[in-house]
C-alpha cells in the first residue's frame, strides 16, 4: 500500500485506546459486568481483523527468498520487543521467566507472538500458492495449520498457549479472506452493509448486557462470545469508513500508528495511581474522576517513555523492533 489508510490507522487508535482503558479497569480491581465486556470482545478481535485484512490485501510471498526475508523482518519486528521486554521486566530470573512464558503466553506481551505465528503460517501458506500457481493451495496449507492449532489444543499442549490461537485465529482468517477478495464484499451496497453493521453492533451491545462475553467455560460459549466480537467490531469498522476525515479521525489515525509502542509500555503505568490498600468502585464518582485521572498519567508516562525510547536508535530498536 503506497498510502496509509486512514480509516484503518483510526480503527488502530480506537483499539489501543480501549485496551489502555481496559487495563485501567483491570489492574485497579475495577472491572463490571458490562463496560468490560464490551471492551474485551473490541480490543484484540479489531487487531487481528486489522492485521488479518493488510495481509490479504498486501503483497504476497512469490518465492523463498522473499519469504526468508520477510519472515526475518517480522521476527525482529514481533520477536524481539517480545522477549525484550521480557528480559527487561525480569532481570533477576530470565530463565524462569522464559519457560513460564513460553507455555503462558500471556506472561508476556502474548499479542505479538500471537500475530508472528499466524503472519508465518499466512506467509508459509503464500509460498505454496507461488510454487503452485493456486489459491487453494494457500487454503490448504492454512487449514492444515489451523487443524493442527485446534488439534493441539484438545490434547491439552500448552506449548504457545494454543487456546488463544484458536481464540483469535478465526478474525485473522476472515479479515484475511477479505482483504484478499475485496469483491465479495464489493457486491453488497454500502447502505445494505450499513444496515448490517449497525444493526449487528446493536445486538452485540445487548449481547454484551445479557451474557458474559468474557468468561469461556466451553467451545458453545467460545462460539457466542466469538459471534458478538464480530458483531461489535463490524460496527466500529463501518462506523470508521463512515466517519469523515476531521481533526478527531486524524488525531485516532496518528495514535493508531503508535500501537505497537503504547501496547509494550502502557500497562506497567495503569495502577500507578492507586493508593495501596484502597479500591475503587467503577460506577461512582469517586470512581469515574480515578480511572480518569489514571489514564491521564498512564498515558502521559508512556508518551514521554516513547518519545525518549524512539530517541536512542539501539533501544528503539531493542524495544519497539524499528529502526
Amino acid at each position: 500500500m503506497k498510502e496509509r489508510n486512514e480509516s484503518l490507522d483510526c480503527l488502530k487508535g480506537i483499539a489501543i485506546l480501549l485496551v489502555m482503558f481496559g487495563h485501567v479497569q483491570v489492574h485497579n480491581q475495577m472491572t463490571d459486568p458490562y463496560l468490560y465486556d464490551v471492551i474485551k470482545s473490541l480490543q484484540m478481535p479489531l487487531f487481528f481483523l486489522i492485521s488479518g485484512y493488510l495481509a490479504g490485501s498486501g503483497t504476497k510471498i512469490q518465492n523463498l527468498r522473499q519469504y526468508a526475508g520477510r519472515m526475518k523482518k517480522r521476527a525482529v519486528s514481533y520477536l524481539l520487543p517480545f522477549f525484550a521486554w521480557l528480559a527487561l521486566q525480569h532481570l533477576t530470573n530470565i530463565p524462569e521467566a522464559l519457560r513460564t512464558v513460553l507455555f503462558q503466553l500471556d506472561y508476556g506481551l502474548w499479542f505479538l507472538m500471537v500475530l508472528f505465528l499466524f503472519t508465518w503460517l499466512a506467509y508459509t501458506a503464500q509460498l505454496a500458492e507461488a510454487e503452485t500457481g493456486r489459491e487453494a493451495a494457500f487454503w490448504a496449507v492454512w487449514l492444515a495449520g489451523c487443524a493442527l492449532v485446534l488439534a493441539v489444543y484438545l490434547t491439552g499442549v500448552t506449548f504457545l498457549s494454543p487456546s488463544i490461537l484458536v481464540t483469535y485465529l478465526p478474525y485473522y482468517m476472515a479479515a484475511y479472506a477479505a482483504g484478499r477478495h475485496p469483491e465479495i464484499l464489493g457486491r453488497v451496497p454500502v447502505r445494505q452493509q450499513r444496515v448490517y453493521a449497525y444493526t449487528g453492533g446493536v445486538i452485540f451491545l445487548g449481547m454484551a448486557v445479557c451474557l458474559d462475553l468474557v468468561t469461556v467455560t466451553g467451545a458453545v460459549m467460545l462460539g457466542v462470545q466469538t459471534l458478538a466480537s464480530f458483531l461489535g467490531c463490524l460496527a466500529v469498522i463501518r462506523l470508521a469508513e463512515d466517519w469523515r476525515s476531521g481533526r478527531i479521525k486524524r488525531g485516532l489515525a496518528w495514535l493508531g500508528k503508535y500501537t505497537l509502542e503504547i501496547y509494550v509500555i502502557h500497562y506497567h503505568f495503569a495502577a500507578a495511581l492507586k493508593p495501596e490498600g484502597y479500591s475503587f468502585t467503577f460506577w461512582s464518582g469517586e470512581g469515574i474522576l480515578y480511572s480518569a485521572a489514571a489514564f491521564v498519567f498512564m498515558s502521559a508516562v508512556t508518551a514521554a517513555l516513547v518519545y525518549v525510547i524512539g530517541k536512542i536508535p539501539p533501544l528503539k530498536f531493542l524495544l519497539f523492533g524499528k529502526k
